[in-house]
């Protein structure tokens, strides 16, 4: 692609994909089958890895070749993980490869990033819209548009079960002994969920190291559960459709631009959406706890389809090949009990039962150690295993140990004025604040000032609990929680939940003592439909 004649015509800025994923995973041949069938795009590369001496780049820079070949240009980061300490270094060799393209007079088609094994694909994308925000001038030629990861298809039962931390595990982010980057103490468990639902499209690869095929429509089934707004694709050798890595998401993009309370604001509006298939039309029971005009999300239609045969497919047949994935990855769901639903509630939770509830997933931990004791796997899919409801009031028969990933808003009664956020997947769980309800937060500290104009602004102010509800004078203040897990018993763990409310008698209490505290200082008004947020005086 020759650069904009002198005629002025402007230059649409060159799209940027993200490859995510453990060593060891696949990325490196998925990126050395993209650039052998690249079809004619001009492609440049920036690899990120964690070892001092890069061998994927090695392997990378044998396919670039002198200025007037059709080889990838490649840029090699020195050190270290992408979102760490060399998180000013990525942008640097983005500007080093727009300067090389500039000289040797063509743009890029595509920018393809490859992050190490230990990379956090949510901080990356931060740095992309923290140098958006800055006016970088990086940003001002390129945009990050598609985020993929790749996933060990056979290891990803044993990963998502194991109680490790990244540090037990340097075969998953380092090689050759290097030191370990990044949050070494996170666990496993914790970056391989990231990973899954920050993508556009997740990349089951390996798929020929599964035995039999109900392992992989598990397996599809279990992430789309996780990201059900992403393409999900199983291959081998890492031989997935050209625009897979070359092109944007299915529908319309939003991961690359988003945000956390993005990401868990669409996975609560999706959760409900799948929640309401379920239950029917003539159902018109609505998720427990009531909606209560909080949840919108984007609004945006993602599909989960892809070409054939490498090939890119006509309108029409990718059309059917996104219902046919869908009804595919139902169907898959549906038979091995693979479910989500959301809690929603507008009382606080009482922080002493509430730990009590938490302490029913496995996540119970030595005191004198600080190591995890509990022995679970994740739920086993089989059609025997599905029916098998043991709840003898143990921890072991917990029916909350079916709970494979949950995450979502929680409001507990000692911290009145902070939101906290609940994040759980497998035996890791954190329940840590996220900052001020927006209703104890100035509106001019909103996005864009708190002007009603704002997207951002309407979608926070559709949290707000309406006026003819009896918790709007606690605006935003909520619990919503994405519950995800295989042969789960709803209304069992809604029942849990529920008794951790404050009851009647403990809310007078709980009045009383919010009373002592600032003020809240943005109310919303709901007058024609639509929230708008103003300032208390």
């Amino acid at each position: 692609r020759k650069m904009a004649a002198a005629s002025g015509a402007a230059t649409p800025r060159i799209p940027i994909t993200l490859l995510s994923g453990f060593l060891g995973a696949g990325k490196t041949t998925l990126l050395r089958q993209i650039l052998e069938n690249k079809g004619g795009f001009k492609v440049a590369v920036v690899v990120n890895d964690v070892a001092k001496v890069n061998i994927d780049s090695k392997l990378v820079r044998e396919r670039t070749g002198p200025p007037d070949s059709d080889l990838a240009d490649c840029m090699e980061l020195q050190n270290g993980c992408a979102c760490c300490n060399a998180s000013d270094e990525l942008l640097q060799s983005i500007l080093q490869l727009l300067r090389l393209s500039q000289r040797r007079g063509y743009n890029y088609d595509r920018i393809i990033i490859e992050l190490s094994g230990v990379a956090e694909p949510k901080n990356i994308r931060r740095e992309f819209v923290e140098a958006a925000q800055v006016e970088h001038v990086v940003m001002k030629q390129t945009q990050l548009q598609t985020m993929v990861t790749v996933v060990d298809s056979p290891s990803f039962a044993s990963l998502y079960s194991s109680r490790e931390d990244l540090v037990d595990r340097p075969d998953l982010c380092m090689e050759d002994g290097d030191d370990a980057e990044g949050d070494s103490e996170r666990k496993v468990v914790d970056l391989l969920v990231e990973q899954v639902e920050c993508a556009d499209f997740v990349v089951l690869n390996k798929s020929d190291l599964l035995e039999g095929d109900d392992s992989m429509l598990s397996l599809r089934a279990t992430v789309a559960a996780i990201n059900p707004t992403a393409s999900v694709m199983s291959c081998e050798w890492g031989k997935v459709p050209l625009e897979t890595v070359m092109g944007p998401p299915q529908g319309s993009s939003w991961v690359a631009s988003a945000d956390d309370e993005d990401d868990l604001r669409e996975a609560v509006r999706v959760a409900k959406e799948l929640s309401k298939k379920r239950k029917g039309p003539d159902d018109a029971e609505e998720e427990h706890g009531g909606e209560h005009g909080h949840g919108h999300g984007h609004g945006h239609s993602h599909g989960h389809g892809h070409s054939h045969d490498g090939e890119p497919a006509d309108d029409d047949c990718k059309v059917c090949a996104i219902e046919k994935d869908k009804q595919e990855t139902t169907s898959a769901a549906i038979r091995f009990g693979i479910t989500s639903f959301v809690y929603t509630a507008r009382l606080p939770f009482h922080p002493k039962r509430l730990m009590q509830v938490i302490m029913q997933l496995p996540v119970k931990v030595d005191p004198q150690t600080g190591q995890l004791v509990d022995e679970w796997t994740i739920p086993d899919t089989t059609e025997e295993a599905k029916r098998m409801t043991v709840d003898d009031g143990s921890s072991e028969g917990s029916v909350m140990r079916k709970i494979i990933r949950s995450k979502g808003f929680v409001w507990v009664a000692n911290q009145h004025r902070s939101a906290q956020y609940w994040s759980h997947a497998g035996h890791y769980f954190e329940l840590r604040s996220l900052g001020l309800w927006w209703s104890a937060t100035a509106l001019t500290n909103w996005p864009d000032g708190g002007s009603g104009e704002s997207e951002e602004v309407r979608k926070i102010a559709g949290d707000f609990a309406r006026k003819e509800e009896d918790s709007y004078e606690w605006g935003d203040r909520r619990q919503e929680i994405v519950m995800i897990g295989i042969g789960m018993d709803q209304a069992a763990i809604c029942s849990a939940l529920d008794a951790c409310l404050l009851t009647p008698q403990e809310m007078d209490t709980y009045k009383e003592q919010a009373s002592q505290h600032d003020a809240d200082v943005v109310r919303v008004s709901w007058e024609g439909g639509s929230p708008k947020p103003e300032a208390v005086s």
